[in-house]
């Protein structure tokens, strides 16, 4: 059965961050209008400069959306540790957070809009889906 990532980002054409933000709201993780994946169009591509991963900028928006405040007097660090654990995560498994360094490490000889690139972009897709998942979706014995 073909992955939503795969299906939105590898062969469906939106980019990381669509992508990313678009499985997270079909699968329930957050509660949000399909729309919303507009926003995200901006950040793909490490916000259309190789900086931070559009995925990465999208998991972080979604833990935000989940767990942020509303009001200047509300707390801020559950979804502060919640995004510093996505993103702890996240690095320990790839070893950078940037969009640059993750076509570096993980394309290496394809062309940026590559094949390739769709290839392994899919991997960080899929991992920063997987993470806010269990983030937000703590294990029962928690």
């Amino acid at each position: 059965m073909e992955t939503d990532v795969t299906r939105y980002f590898y062969k469906g054409g939106l980019n990381c961050a669509e992508s990313t933000l678009r499985c997270l709201i079909e699968e329930g993780v957050i509660d949000l209008p399909p729309e919303a994946v507009r926003m995200m169009t901006g950040f793909g591509g490490g916000m259309q400069r190789g900086a931070t991963c559009g995925a990465v900028i999208a998991a972080v928006a979604a833990i935000g959306w989940a767990t942020g405040r509303t009001e200047p007097g509300q707390p801020r660090e559950p979804s502060a540790a919640a995004a510093r654990e996505f993103l702890r995560r996240f690095e320990e498994t790839f070893g950078t957070l940037t969009c640059r360094e993750l076509q570096a490490a993980y394309v290496k000889e394809h062309a940026l809009k590559s094949e390739g690139m769709y290839r392994s972009c899919t991997v960080f897709v899929e991992k920063a889906v997987e993470l806010v998942r269990d983030i937000l979706r703590p294990s029962p014995d928690q």
